[in-house]
């Protein structure tokens, strides 16, 4: 099996890597500019988790702009594709790495990374619109679901299969496309946790340093023989394994014909904390957490305004003013 249990003192450091993610991620949105590449903006997160003490990545930051970030026109990596018929090629999802695409007003963003920090590690992504587009903040506001649902789910111990169905449906009943179902494996999440050979140089390919390779493949071994795994996919039978899981529901809109280009995809990406007898998720001060208590300190104030506005018409009614 692939449980990994963890000190309190281990999650404090999950929690300070995961915060060191965040920060970068935030930090680099607060410094796009119109005609930002991907290439730019991901080049950006990973000098600031290296600035910062990350000298090593579960995997190097990404970025992607537009339709891009519903992965319209991607093929989940590691398939074969066939080519006019004659032969096949492998599928490494060479798409997926930052690419010249430029930084338009209204575009949808997300931007995700993985730092290492001394062998300890954490993964999260990153959604937001640049500029006005009120269908992505509406997705954004929608994948809160995902987050009740997901616990909830653990919690009862259901299978990774049966809850990764049921965010397909809940993706299908909100009106949006499975977008992390393009992933390697089409993963729901996956396992973090302490990987070897932080100190030595990290490589790279295709985003991923080997280190990272050291760290799943075992366990995807181990699960070979049984019904574990360290990916969190639809045919994954076994509950979720008592360790540390990113979890990153990844929903979107895809469109086609003239409207095509507007195509876009939100998700987030954090830490749940799955133990033998319960689970929680790592840290509720995280930006996607912060922006739905606004929208709903919002809507709140909006309806209290109102129910005001109405009890002072209706005193008005009732206890006219004399003359």
């Amino acid at each position: 099996m692939s449980r990994e249990y963890h000190s309190s003192a281990d999650l404090r450091e999950f929690k300070n890597v995961q915060k060191l993610a965040y920060e970068a991620v935030e930090f680099v949105r607060n410094g796009l500019t119109l005609g930002t590449t991907e290439k730019e903006a991901a080049d950006r997160i990973d000098a600031y988790v290296r600035e910062k003490g990350g000298k090593n990545f579960f995997h190097y930051g990404f970025a992607w702009f537009g339709d891009r970030t519903c992965f319209r026109g991607f093929r989940r990596p590691l398939t074969w594709r066939r080519i006019g018929g004659d032969g096949i090629l492998p599928h490494f999802g060479t798409a997926f790495q930052p690419s010249n695409r430029k930084l338009e007003r209204g575009m949808a963003v997300i931007l995700d990374v993985a730092p290492n920090v001394k062998g300890v590690t954490a993964d999260v992504g990153y959604s937001f619109s640049f500029g006005e587009n009120p269908e992505v903040e509406r997705g954004r506001e929608d994948l809160k679901e995902f987050r009740t649902l997901i616990l909830d789910s653990v919690l009862a111990e259901r299978s990774m299969a049966a809850i990764y169905k049921s965010c397909d449906r809940l993706i299908a009943d909100l009106g949006y496309s499975n977008c992390h179902t393009i992933y390697p494996n089409g993963v729901l999440g996956h396992k973090v946790g302490r990987v070897p050979g932080w100190n030595f140089p990290g490589g790279r390919v295709l985003g991923f340093p080997p280190q990272t390779f050291f760290y799943l493949l075992p366990q995807m071994f181990k699960g070979a023989f049984s019904s574990s795994s360290p990916l969190w996919g639809e045919f994954t039978k076994s509950r979720v394994d008592a360790g540390l899981w990113a979890v990153e529901p990844h929903i979107g809109k895809l469109y086609s014909g003239s409207k095509a280009e507007e195509s876009f995809g939100v998700k987030w990406e954090e830490i749940l904390v799955v133990g033998d007898n319960g689970a929680y998720w790592l840290d509720d001060d995280l930006p996607h957490v912060r922006f739905w208590k606004e929208k709903e300190i919002g809507r709140n104030r909006a309806k209290r305004k109102g129910s005001g506005s109405n009890a002072r018409t209706s005193s008005k009614r009732k206890f006219p003013v004399s003359a």
